[in-house]
């Protein structure tokens, strides 16, 4: 009988020791998740480079790079937005200002980047073997400072209107 007693009593002790085991790998699993999460928003973070239009309004990067992941080096490489009037007007004679497409200057250069928005993009996505932080972006480039005419910069543009796919207006 006593035997009986301890197989019973050992047999309750596995099955607490086998809870407590399946407690501790959840509360295990529950904490790596956690850290994770904890990695990806650090990771974010530091990639957080505001994109910004000509209008100074701050956007978000997962409308411009594939899987939101801006790219490392983008300010350098696409400098800021363009802030001259002139330019502007033009610019939003070809691309209409509620679309969000961004005019980027090249703080060292007379080159002015124009970036599309996925949503528009022809050449952005799955079906591209698009990597992560891919953005679909044409520049347009001058001789040097101050040289733009504002007639052929209207023409520069209207080529790329040609790449924009506006089907998801």
């Amino acid at each position: 009988m006593d035997n009986i007693k301890e197989e019973k009593k050992t047999d309750e002790e596995l099955i607490e020791e086998v809870k407590k085991e399946a407690e501790a790998k959840k509360l295990a699993e529950a904490r790596k998740l956690e850290e994770d999460r904890k990695i990806e928003e650090d990771k974010k973070a530091k990639n957080q480079v505001p994109i910004r239009n000509v209008f100074s309004k701050e956007l978000q990067a997962d409308k411009y790079f594939y899987k939101g992941i801006v790219p490392p080096g983008f300010e350098g490489t696409c400098g800021k937005p363009v802030d001259r009037e002139e330019l502007i007007e033009v610019f939003h004679k070809v691309f209409k200002p509620k679309d969000n497409i961004l005019f980027y200057k090249q703080t060292d250069k007379e080159v002015y980047i124009i970036i599309i928005p996925i949503k528009f993009s022809t050449s952005i996505g799955d079906f591209n073997d698009s990597v992560d932080g891919d953005f679909q972006k044409h520049a347009i480039s001058f001789l040097s400072e101050g040289s733009v005419n504002l007639d052929t910069l209207r023409q520069k543009l209207e080529r790329i209107n040609k790449f924009v796919n506006y089907t998801d207006r």
